[in-house]
């Protein structure tokens, strides 16, 4: 299994150089209204939701090698059909594509990280070592929102075509890893539904579920600024706030300081958690996030680029962390499944957020100041009525989890 921990890093780190990410908005944008776009995300939030159970199954059952290899072939799908996109329908397809991509790879690209590990007995530096390919991960993403962000101010296609190329290494590399063998290893459920009712049985352990809906809160905020950073650069463009470069090109800028940031975050959150402790640290992300979203709501001007720069920090901060806390708890035979659950939950989430706020922007519409605002500040309120009830619900939380460890 040595092939597989040495080229999992790169694998990881060719699917995470999408170098559209930064202009995804601008380029829908420009075929699309902002409610057309909004349900588009909507959609592939959706569609992710549909696909994560059966495909985490899927790897339970099947294997963890056969699913990265169909993750990798959606992508290069899902992206063929960006670049060539002509109307809604045809991008429909591209985030279909994208989400079933998604879908495959959440969850089974860290487990199959871990049983690597746990084949030559290196299980115990799963966390720093997730950590490490996170941080390497969120590197290449930066360096890929700073190449697409350069060619996007040519062309916003540019950026479609690098990430296409290395979606294709993502591929051949993906041909190259072995399938992990796990001594004593639990085979998944035939039947879905039993496989589903045992990750979910999963929860019943407090301190798990009080950290499980604290992630899922977390992730649908997280996305927030991710999603609207960039309309917020093209209205500091238009109301002339913003003359350091184009839209595009500053969207690269960020994207990539957000991710690097991020990477910084990633490398040091094993050390920061063992400091403060896995609830209070998980916590303490949360707030900054909260903050990075208050503050874009109330505020157009060029200094809160500063802040958006930090929006992926606490997101990166606590994955590594999670994983290596939550991982090695679950069965193999669910493994994958339980990992799928919690993308279930968080991607559904996003999508009932997305598919709200576009009701509440006008059809046709593009996006205004005031409109952008109204949405961001909905969705701080949210996120901080969510912080308060889940904190006021269960405060013995806050402190130190600890697990029961199950073997394989």
């Amino acid at each position: 299994m040595h092939k597989n921990i040495r080229l999992y890093s790169w694998y990881f780190a060719t699917t995470s150089f999408l170098a559209w990410m930064p202009v995804f908005f601008l380029f829908f944008s420009e075929r699309l209204s902002l409610s057309e776009v909004l349900q588009l995300e909507a959609i592939y939030y959706i569609s992710v939701v549909i696909l994560e159970i059966p495909s985490g199954y899927f790897s339970d059952k099947i294997g963890r090698k056969k699913t990265l290899l169909y993750g990798a072939v959606l992508l290069c799908f899902a992206i063929t059909f960006y670049i060539y996109g002509i109307n809604f329908w045809w991008l429909c397809a591209g985030q279909i594509a994208f989400a079933a991509h998604m879908a495959f790879i959440s969850g089974t690209n860290t487990v199959f990280h871990f049983e690597s590990l746990k084949s030559e007995n290196l299980e115990s530096e799963y966390g720093q070592r997730e950590a490490t390919v996170n941080k390497w991960a969120l590197i290449s993403g930066g360096f890929g929102a700073l190449l697409g962000g350069w060619l996007s101010g040519y062309d916003l296609v540019y950026a479609y075509w690098l990430s296409l190329l290395a979606a294709i290494i993502a591929l051949i590399i993906t041909f190259l890893f072995d399938e992990p063998e796990i001594q004593n290893k639990e085979k998944a459920q035939s039947n879905i539904i039993i496989q589903l009712t045992k990750c979910v049985a999963y929860l019943k352990n407090k301190s798990l579920f009080w950290i499980f809906s604290l992630y899922v809160i977390m992730y649908i905020m997280v996305h927030v600024p991710y999603e609207f950073y960039q309309p917020y650069l093209k209205l500091l463009e238009d109301e002339q706030l913003l003359n350091i470069s184009s839209a595009p090109v500053m969207s690269g800028i960020l994207y990539a300081s957000a991710m690097f940031v991020g990477a910084y975050a990633a490398s040091q959150s094993i050390v920061w958690k063992n400091k403060i402790g896995l609830n209070r640290y998980l916590f303490l992300m949360f707030v900054m996030i909260i903050i990075v979203i208050g503050l874009m709501s109330w505020i157009l001007h060029p200094f809160l680029i500063v802040v958006i720069m930090f929006r992926s920090f606490g997101w990166s901060a606590v994955k590594a962390p999670l994983f290596e806390v939550i991982t090695p708890q679950i069965d193999s035979g669910q493994r994958a499944t339980f990992h799928s659950l919690m993308s279930l939950v968080n991607r559904l989430g996003f999508f009932g957020l997305l598919f709200g706020l576009s009701m509440v922007t006008a059809s046709g519409e593009n996006s205004s100041w005031e409109q952008l605002s109204l949405l961001l500040k909905i969705c701080f309120g949210l996120g901080l009525l969510g912080g308060i009830l889940l904190l006021v619900s269960n405060r013995s939380q806050m402190k130190s989890t600890t697990f029961d460890a199950v073997k394989d």
